[in-house]
């Protein structure tokens, strides 16, 4: 045997099944990251729906300026709606950056009169 043939790198073996996932798993204790086939109880559910609704309000209000102040409006009263409901369900902890879910309804309630204001105040 010459030495290159004895210092022939090896080759990586490829990782299957689990192990190949593993780093795509979700990570943090998150209100629904109790596992993928897990079910959501009900509030869950109206969380998860909810916690949409805030994303798209907050995007429009980023974008206030482009978009039209109806659409911020609407969707804040859609979160807030959905909210209340989650909360009436049990719901204690969003997955939302204020994480409250009475927090997260008083702010989009400010959203909602503000944007009220500037529609037929203006």
């Amino acid at each position: 045997m010459s030495q290159t043939e004895q210092t022939k790198p090896t080759e990586p073996k490829l990782k299957t099944g689990a192990a190949a996932n593993a780093k795509f798993l979700p990570v943090g204790n998150f209100p629904s990251a109790s596992g993928p086939n897990s079910e959501l109880s009900r509030a869950e559910k109206y969380e998860k729906l909810a916690f949409t609704f805030c994303k798209l309000g907050t995007a429009g209000l980023i974008c206030w300026a482009l978009t039209p102040p109806i659409f911020v409006l609407l969707v804040a009263i859609s979160a807030v709606a959905l909210y209340a409901r989650a909360v009436t369900l049990g719901l204690t902890r969003s997955r939302c950056f204020l994480r409250k879910p009475m927090l997260i309804m008083g702010f989009w309630a400010v959203v909602i009169i503000a944007d009220i204001a500037y529609l037929f105040l203006r």
